[in-house]
């Protein structure tokens, strides 16, 4: 099993997350299609004039996924979040540029499909202090980083993961980069469980 250990620096976002988590774990069960990718049916022959122009537009909604995936992202993440990643691109970048739309959508991509992982926990471990459990059976998988970056969005401060070889010391050197440190003892006795 996967995890991250996390420090919850405020509560109410770590209610947030568990929103966000709620909606990882529903896209990733088996067959799981969102609302829009259902193809629609549109009765042409039976459509008065002025509903013309609406199923038009329906079927066009229908082939655009980026503006389904934006809706879910602007409906799921908390603006303090879009503050933090659009903070760090500004950092990143040394812009002052806002997150685009393009970001946003590669954004909820990611937490979406991109992060091939089953979702298999999140719980609290103590007040301040919690865990996300997942699985995969893609090694090496992608996107550990980014999540960590995504946990820390939400005032969930990584602490330690183990990435399916080692268990690792998460160490923050600034609001948006960490570094790491393998930990062998805590790996062999976690691989002995």
């Amino acid at each position: 099993m996967l995890y991250i250990k996390f420090n919850i620096e405020n509560s109410s976002k770590y209610t947030d997350f568990q929103k966000l988590y709620k909606h990882m774990v529903t896209v990733r069960e088996p067959n799981y299609m969102f609302e829009h990718e259902i193809e629609p049916e549109i009765d042409w022959d039976n459509l008065a004039e002025d509903e013309v122009e609406a199923a038009v537009q329906k079927l066009s909604d229908y082939g655009d996924q980026d503006k389904f995936t934006y809706k879910r992202y602007q409906e799921l993440i908390p603006s303090f979040v879009n503050s933090f990643l659009e903070s760090r691109i500004q950092s990143v970048n040394n812009t002052k540029d806002s997150i685009s739309k393009s970001e946003a959508i590669a954004f909820m991509s990611f937490l979406e499909f991109d992060f091939e992982v089953d979702m298999d926990g999140l719980e609290k471990t103590a007040t301040n202090t919690g865990v996300v459990k997942f699985s995969t059976g893609n090694f090496p998988f992608g996107g550990l980083d980014r999540f960590i970056i995504a946990l820390k969005a939400y005032d969930l401060v990584a602490t330690e993961c183990f990435n399916g070889f080692s268990v690792i010391e998460v160490n923050w050197t600034s609001n948006f980069e960490f570094n790491v440190t393998e930990l062998p003892e805590e790996t062999k006795i976690y691989l002995k469980k």
